[in-house]
């Protein structure tokens, strides 16, 4: 866990005090505080450079670099903190998409389970970059958070399945509540953030929810989910490098360097153009 000079840069780093106690209140505002301020983002994969899941490498990366990450990053951070504040939180295993893709996408995700003296349990979970801005309960129901709703439901043996609002996405990930240790991900982290086929890999991701939005950036696609626009989002194309660098710098709040950038910007433009290469065959093929 983090020890205090950290907890305390690291409460800086979102915005808030300490809180007196370990409370609900108290994890809300956290978990509430960590996603508005830290991005979910694959920028480091991206630029392949490795990703350390230490709780040193995580403090230096998304604390004091002034940057994201994404699902393992995320939830490392978040859990270090949460420990160095009092409160009883285990890594668990999960798995996006088990539910279409099947079993072998366990391991590809790691929620955070936090319990409280009176027994309830709470779903902690910044690394899922249209997710939700407070934690949920650990108990069947649909919960609405800001302008977006999600569910539990338990699948049995101690299995639970987490759905993400429709409008914006057709996904789930399953958790299971036993504690695991940091380093059992490390194996599967390496893959995800290596493979030449992994999404985290082939696409350039940034997101985070908001409020009454959420916005997704996929190589040069910028799509801002809101029920209350008249499609329920929406959606364009990143014209240049400088609004790129101003996206990201300015409402994504990440502290990237010229080189960064330029590299970033010319790795969107290669997957727009391959993604609008593939759409194009796609619909030669079906006429």
């Amino acid at each position: 866990m983090f020890d205090s000079a950290q907890v305390a840069a690291y409460l800086k780093r979102v915005g808030i005090t300490a809180p007196r106690r370990p409370t609900l209140h108290a994890l809300r505002r956290i978990h509430r505080a960590h996603v508005g301020a830290i991005p979910y983002e694959n920028l480091d994969i991206q630029l392949g450079r490795p990703i350390e899941l230490g709780a040193d490498a995580l403090h230096a990366k998304l604390v004091e670099g002034g940057r994201g990450g994404y699902c393992y990053e995320q939830n490392g951070t978040l859990a270090h903190a949460l420990e160095g504040l009092g409160f009883d939180v285990r890594r668990v295993l999960g798995g996006v998409a088990v539910e279409t893709e099947g079993d072998g996408n366990w391991w590809n995700h790691m929620p955070l389970v936090v319990r409280f003296a009176n027994g309830e349990e709470y779903l902690a979970d910044a690394g899922i970059g249209t997710g939700f801005r407070d934690p949920l309960p650990i108990r069947d129901g649909s919960y609405r958070v800001g302008a977006f709703n999600f569910g539990i439901w338990s699948l049995g043996d101690e299995a639970w399945r987490c759905s993400i609002d429709p409008r914006v996405t057709n996904l789930t990930f399953d958790f299971t509540l036993a504690a695991r240790r940091p380093e059992e991900f490390a194996e599967r982290c390496r893959e995800l953030s290596t493979a030449p086929d992994s999404p985290f890999v082939k696409t350039l991701t940034v997101q985070g929810p908001r409020e009454n939005d959420m916005w997704v950036l996929r190589a040069r696609t910028l799509t801002v989910f809101d029920p209350k626009l008249p499609e329920g989002k929406a959606v364009r194309v990143v014209e240049d490098a400088a609004a790129f660098a101003e996206l990201l710098r300015g409402p994504f709040r990440l502290t990237l360097d010229k080189g960064e950038l330029e590299a970033l910007w010319a790795k969107a433009v290669e997957q727009h153009e391959r993604k609008l290469a593939e759409d194009r065959a796609t619909a030669a093929n079906a006429v």
